[in-house]
């Protein structure tokens, strides 16, 4: 090799060594840099919007006389039973488990008072004397629930569900007794858009407020995010309904939750089985009533029942029976002597169990003086 070639090689021999020595000092480095952190907000948001009517029209027709129930003066009615048709709309962000008591009362008292029973049959075939009426909560089957003759929509209002276009499911009624009674539906989510002038920025939108930038834009799709309900049943006609001077008052009480696994009932639009907790109150001494509750929550047996005295919980359960045909819970009185001395109604805690196999607890300010 020519020398003048020889200096060439060395030469790049040379500078490859340097790098790789360059190389292998960087890696070498034992320095470490702050890259900084972030807190990462979470983009979610639940908006509970269930709309229902806040107006009613009923009315009990023992006699069958034909009454106008619409705007044309051709629709009318001699059912027994009338009823404009209840509409419930899904506004929500959720899928929802509407669920409505309806509380019924006979406002008639003494010997001529209403009497609730089983069946159609059981009320058109009573006595003369006995004032029997069969009532039912008759839910809406697959048809789509309308508003007129068109669909509702995002801006569907309380008001336009007093009246509602629903085929009945029938075969689905939910008899009706004095006291409360339950029926429930799982209506579909809506959808929600960012509003105009609105949006969400990776980087930009650092907290986890997001609501404000959404509004609904449309129900869910199939007719899925409304349903609907009346009023059905018979009366005896052979009895003497002048001699009652009150009517029956019905009061719809609705509540709402996410929606979870429910099946819809079959032959209907978005029924399910309707299920309610009991209640505890206590308005005489040592006296706890109870609403047994519906399905599943329902009350099944009294475990115990604490009371806070003295800064610890005492345990009243050795001095408590439990009556489910009454459904009633009586503390005897004697151990509320403390209390009662105090001028105090303690805040106890009942355990008990559900007709699931729960044990729940549940609290009541109990009355001791």
């Amino acid at each position: 090799m020519k020398a003048k070639n020889l200096k060439k090689a060395l030469a790049f021999a040379m500078s490859t060594t340097m790098v790789m020595g360059m190389s292998m000092t960087a890696f070498a480095d034992d320095t470490t840099t702050d890259g900084g952190d972030v807190t990462a907000p979470i983009y979610s948001f639940d908006l509970t919007s269930v709309v229902v009517p806040t107006t009613y029209a009923v009315a009990f027709n023992p006699d069958e006389l034909t009454v106008k129930v619409g705007n044309d003066a051709s629709d009318t009615s001699t059912d027994q039973i009338l009823s404009k048709n209840y509409g419930i709309v899904n506004k929500s962000t959720k899928d929802k488990i509407v669920s409505v008591e309806l509380q019924v009362e006979d406002l008639n008292t003494g010997d001529n008072h209403v009497t609730f029973v089983d069946t159609a049959a059981d009320a058109t075939g009573a006595d003369e004397d006995k004032y029997a009426v069969y009532l039912a909560a008759t839910p809406a089957d697959a048809t789509e629930v309308k508003i007129g003759t068109a669909s509702a929509d995002k801006d569907t209002a309380a008001a336009a569900l007093a009246d509602v276009e629903m085929t009945k499911a029938s075969a689905n009624d939910v008899t009706m007794y004095s006291g409360s009674n339950h029926i429930a539906f799982k209506l579909d989510k809506a959808t929600y858009s960012l509003k105009s002038g609105s949006s969400l920025e990776l980087g930009t939108t650092t907290n986890n407020d997001v609501g404000s930038l959404y509004e609904v834009t449309a129900l869910a799709g199939a007719g899925k995010g409304i349903t609907g309900f009346t009023f059905t049943g018979a009366m005896n006609k052979k009895a003497d309904w002048t001699k009652l001077q009150n009517g029956i008052k019905i009061t719809a009480i609705y509540t709402s939750k996410n929606a979870g696994t429910e099946t819809v009932d079959s032959g209907t639009g978005a029924m399910v089985p309707a299920t309610a907790a009991p209640t505890f109150s206590s308005n005489a001494i040592g006296e706890i009533t109870y609403t047994a509750g519906v399905g599943d929550l329902a009350f099944k047996t009294f475990k115990s029942i604490s009371a806070p005295w003295e800064g610890t919980s005492l345990d009243l359960t050795s001095f408590a029976t439990a009556d489910t045909v009454s459904s009633k819970i009586t503390v005897d009185a004697s151990v509320l002597g403390g209390w009662a001395a105090n001028g105090d109604d303690p805040t106890a805690t009942i355990t008990y169990e559900n007709q699931a196999g729960q044990e729940k607890t549940a609290t009541v300010t109990l009355k001791t003086h």
